[in-house]
C-alpha cells in the first residue's frame, strides 16, 4: 500500500504500532494519516484521538474490515475524514489521499469528514 501511494510521488512514512506512528507523525507532521484499527498496542480510533491532538489540521483516514464500535458519530467526533473498508480499494485511495494533500497544502484546516470509502465508491454509511 505504502509503494502505491509512493507511486503517485507522495512521501509515505510507514509504522506498524500506535507508539511509532506518534513519534513518526510528531517527526514529520503529515497531511494525511492512513490508519488500521487493530494496532498492537492500541485501537486506531484511540491513535487518531492522541493524533488529533497532536495535528488538529491532518486529513485522518481509518480502515478495517471490522466496524464494531465505529460509528458515523466517533468518526465525526474525532474528525476522522474517512473511512476506509477492507479490502483497500487502492486506485480510489490513492485519489482520495492525493486530493487530501492537495487540499491541504492551500492552507485550509482538516478537512470535514467525508464518509466511507468501500469497494471503489465513497458516500455516507446508513
Amino acid at each position: 500500500m505504502a509503494d502505491y501511494l509512493r507511486h503517485a510521488n507522495l512521501v509515505v512514512e510507514t509504522a506498524f504500532d500506535a507508539a511509532a506512528a506518534l513519534h513518526s507523525a510528531n517527526k514529520h507532521e503529515p497531511r494525511v494519516v492512513l490508519l488500521d484499527y487493530n494496532l498492537p498496542d492500541m485501537t486506531g480510533v484511540q491513535l487518531a484521538e492522541a493524533l488529533r491532538a497532536l495535528l488538529p489540521s491532518t486529513a485522518i483516514l481509518i480502515m478495517s474490515g471490522r466496524i464494531d464500535g465505529l460509528s458515523e458519530e466517533t468518526l465525526q467526533a474525532l474528525g476522522i475524514t474517512i473511512f476506509v473498508n477492507k479490502p483497500v480499494p487502492l486506485g480510489p485511495l490513492r485519489q482520495a489521499v492525493v486530493k487530501l494533500v492537495a487540499e491541504s497544502s492551500k492552507g485550509e484546516t482538516a478537512p470535514k469528514p467525508k464518509g466511507w470509502l468501500s469497494t471503489g465508491t465513497g458516500g455516507t454509511r446508513h
